[in-house]
């Protein structure tokens, strides 16, 4: 009796059910990492061997799909409490859409362990189930009406990993979370199998061998995964230095949220914003207000008020982020009122805003139910001439080319619940420099899972973003090239100064001109090797076992080579 006879023949399913429960629990929230989801997707991976493969009771396939439901509901628990009317409505919501999600984590694992043994390619047998992992999500995130935030895609960025984000997107992450579960998973198995212990009786082995594993496969991947860790050890992910002026444009920035400890008061007026951010405006160039700072009932409140911000708040940019109620363009009558909310950049240097831009997804019950998405005004760019700042020894001809010695820095916007759906700024031709960002949540963890997912947007384009959060413990700060670090959380106002590459390079990363279309690639590596010409073939399988080969000779030289070949007439591998 050991623990290998405990875990994997007399209490398995309790023990892989259980353990599927509490890792889904920190893995599968709104701010997972990488780690806790792949050891995650590595116990799912060894345990659905047991339960699809080998003609046992879909009872555990049951169980084991409401565990991870309840695992991923427990990871949002707290921030579902507060999104409805009752926190009874939320639960069931809650639950529901995890019951959901672990469906298809079971569809994904049920189709990995059925046809991943139709494929004669080894190679592709080990990249079936990261292709599909990957697919899942991608497609969930574009179907789902929270985006990114329904799906147990991990969003932390602070891996090695990184760099890969604006060049093939949020789904190489998924690819590798996958990709190293089956690593682990793998190694699991070996273990399970392949060790010397009379203990395990093999008439419990539930997985029949094959005359050839995929051993030089996994360790192809392995040595694959590793060096894709090794650019982020040389690439530079910092923060531009703000003093050298030939290589960066500094850029003063501000989050106007006026706190309550100065104005006595919760419902904020258009007054308080306006003397809020007088306090900033020869201190920051661009200001931005919360989601929904202010509300108006008519276009002409809305164009009265703007003006008013531009004769009161004279020299920054300021974006004024409200609600409004418009017409319904259905009704021709003009009876039908809707609310919708938006966001306007004016300043002093034009009767028009600089830009507009109107929020496109809604919270599901808890905003749809009062205001309506706009898709009619796509993102856009607004490029605002930057002079010298306010210092002696920089002159207007060291600053920028005449004639009128500014540089141009391109701003875009979004709002809020839009970060979390994909490409939400797939409609522009170029790269914005800056982005800015108005938001309000609910919650706190609300709030952070909302900044990762602006952070993300901000590493896929390339970009800076200017994220402000007005809700109850809202999380802002300044995300993207080098910024990661939540600035603030809860009210109050703050003021940051950022570097901008010069000369900016408004050049749209690899991912924002191609979009997911690196799925292609995670389905070619599943399909092509299976289709490839013998003499094709026998060239990749030569480089697989030179891997095997260099293994097997650091294996020899550590003395563990006797034992290797001692076992492998019995070595199944529970992926094959």
């Amino acid at each position: 009796m050991n623990l290998r006879t405990l875990a994997f023949v007399d209490y398995r399913n309790t023990t892989f059910i259980s353990l599927a429960t509490a890792l889904s629990a920190l893995s599968f929230g709104p701010n997972s990492t990488i780690i806790p989801s792949i050891l995650t997707l590595s116990v799912l991976l060894v345990y659905s061997r047991f339960i699809f493969r080998n003609g046992e009771p879909y009872l555990h396939a049951t169980l084991l799909c409401v565990a991870l439901a309840v695992g991923g509901s427990l990871s949002r628990l707290q921030a579902s409490l507060q999104a409805l009317s009752s926190p009874g409505l939320s639960l069931m919501v809650l639950f529901g859409g995890s019951l959901i999600l672990s469906s298809f984590t079971m569809a994904a694992l049920y189709a990995d362990t059925k046809f991943s043994t139709r494929f004669k390619s080894q190679w592709s047998q080990v990249t079936l189930f990261p292709a599909l992992w990957t697919t899942l999500w991608c497609t969930t995130s574009y179907i789902s009406p929270v985006g990114h935030l329904s799906t147990w895609s991990v969003v932390h960025d602070a891996d090695a990993y990184k760099w890969l984000i604006p060049i093939v997107g949020p789904a190489s992450k998924d690819w590798i979370v996958a990709a190293w579960a089956v690593v682990i998973s793998h190694a699991i198995g070996n273990w399970y199998i392949g060790a010397e212990d009379t203990d395990v009786d093999l008439l419990h082995m539930t997985v029949q061998p094959k005359p050839q594993s995929s051993q030089s496969q996994i360790r192809f991947l392995t040595v694959g995964l590793t060096l894709l860790t090794l650019p982020s050890f040389v690439l530079p992910f910092l923060p531009l230095p703000v003093s050298l002026i030939t290589e960066a444009t500094p850029l003063t920035v501000a989050c106007v949220i006026p706190p309550f400890q100065h104005y006595k008061h919760h419902v904020l007026t258009l007054t308080d914003y306006i003397e809020e951010s007088k306090k900033y405006r020869s201190l920051a160039k661009v200001l931005l207000w919360p989601e929904g700072a202010v509300s108006f009932n008519t276009v002409s409140e809305r164009d009265d008020a703007l003006q008013e911000v531009r004769e009161k708040v004279n020299g920054p940019y300021v974006g004024v982020s409200f609600e409004e109620t418009v017409d319904d363009p259905r009704d021709s009558t003009g009876r039908t009122k809707l609310r919708r909310t938006g966001m306007a950049l004016v300043s002093q240097h034009s009767p028009e805003p600089h830009l507009v831009y109107y929020k496109r997804h809604l919270v599901p019950i808890a905003e749809s139910f009062s205001l309506r998405s706009n898709f009619s005004l796509p993102p856009s760019i607004f490029e605002m001439p930057l002079p010298p700042p306010n210092k002696q020894n920089i002159t207007r001809s060291e600053w920028a080319p005449g004639p009128d010695h500014t540089r141009p820095i391109a701003l875009s916007s979004s709002i809020c619940l839009d970060f979390a759906h994909p490409s939400p700024f797939a409609e522009l031709d170029s790269k914005p420099a800056l982005i800015l960002a108005p938001a309000r949540t609910w919650d706190r963890t609300v709030g952070y899972a909302m900044w990762l997912q602006a952070k993300q947007r901000a590493e896929e384009l390339g970009s800076v973003v200017l994220w402000c959060d007005g809700g109850d413990g809202g999380v802002s700060g300044i995300a993207g090239r080098g910024f990661s670090d939540v600035t603030q959380v809860g009210e109050g106002s703050f003021i940051r100064t950022i570097g901008l590459p010069y000369p900016f390079n408004t050049q749209r990363t690899p991912f924002a001109r191609l979009g997911d279309s690196v799925l292609i690639l995670f389905w070619l590596l599943v399909l092509v090797p299976g289709w490839l010409p013998e003499h094709g073939n026998a060239k990749f399988q030569h480089l697989h076992e030179g891997v095997h080969s260099a293994s097997n000779y650091i294996r020899e030289r550590l003395g563990m080579g006797s034992r290797q070949r001692a076992l492998e007439h019995v070595q199944p591998s529970l992926l094959d």
